[in-house]
């Protein structure tokens, strides 16, 4: 079985009622329609990547705060067309820490020069052993070698 990691912004375009997101919110469903037909596939993201989406949707796209409040709590439960969503901790090892957890993350940007976001992403990633992540962002992830960086543009745009 795969695991593909979906990064904060295939979640913000998933949810937004944005304008600014409907081309991006139907390539993401686009996508996430080719991995349900795949039947080997599971999504997976963080609590990093929700946060980030929380913030984004009520900083910068002004949605109601409870209304994004209630769009978090049915993570956990909601299917993403015949997928359901794993949100993961940041490490499944004992004994992982805060402290080993921002070694990593330090690590990952002197290595790889990501962004801090992209970089606690790519620590969480690997430490549950997920090489596959969908998102928008693909410049900052495609330097760290072992990923295999998928855009949502790249899915065949599925026909009515």
């Amino acid at each position: 079985m795969t695991s593909i990691y979906l990064d904060s912004n295939i979640l913000i375009a998933y949810y937004s009622a944005h304008r600014s997101e409907q081309s991006k919110k139907h390539m993401v469903h686009n996508s996430l329609d080719v991995f349900a037909e795949a039947r080997d596939v599971s999504l997976c993201t963080s609590i990093w990547a929700v946060t980030e989406m929380v913030n984004v949707l009520i900083s910068a796209q002004k949605m109601n705060p409870a209304t994004v409040e209630e769009i978090e709590s049915r993570l956990h439960t909601e299917s993403f067309g015949s997928l359901r969503l794993r949100v993961l901790t940041v490490s499944p090892r004992e004994g992982y820490d805060f402290l080993s957890f921002f070694e990593d993350v330090r690590i990952q940007i002197l290595k790889y020069h990501p962004g801090v976001g992209d970089a606690i992403h790519s620590v969480i990633m690997k430490n549950h052993g997920i090489d596959h992540i969908l998102t928008f962002d693909e410049s900052d992830f495609a330097q760290i070698p072992g990923l295999t960086v998928f855009h949502p543009r790249n899915f065949k745009v599925k026909t009515q």
